[in-house]
């Protein structure tokens, strides 16, 4: 069974981000998603894409998305500290292909999402949202 919608995969198709899918996991995996350079590292090296998991419930657009995985995990370039942000062996992480996913959490408030009407295209831009602005919880 799929994990999203028909209107979610062509959301997917036009974007031209790469995905993978677990479906017995419900895994969802955005593969070298675009970051902005200059903004982070990985193993104090400047890094401008990363894997992005993001675990999709059963029946998932009547409510959102919190927390999506990365990995590598991403530490800021002017080493200021990510919050609600993890790295290597801390926190709720996720094991996808052999690869430790470490989480970041958002906390979107319940009305920013629109059961039944909202999208792939809204986790999509909740993700852009996060990653271009580390410092802000919503």
């Amino acid at each position: 069974m799929a994990l999203l919608f028909e209107e979610d995969y062509e959301i997917l198709a036009s974007s031209g981000l790469e995905f993978e899918e677990d479906e017995a996991m419900r895994f969802l995996v955005i593969k070298d998603y675009p970051l902005k350079p200059g903004l982070y590292e990985y193993a104090n090296q400047p890094i401008e894409k990363v894997d992005v998991l993001v675990v999709i419930p059963p029946n998932y657009n009547t409510s959102g998305n919190d927390m999506f995985w990365l990995y590598p995990p991403l530490t800021r370039a002017d080493k200021k500290q990510i919050p609600a942000a993890f790295i290597f062996g801390q926190g709720d992480f996720r094991i996808y292909k052999g690869k430790e996913f470490c989480r970041w959490s958002r906390h979107f408030t319940a009305d920013t999402w629109k059961p039944k009407i909202d999208n792939i295209q809204k986790i999509l831009s909740r993700i852009e949202w996060a990653l271009k602005k580390p410092d802000a919880q919503r």
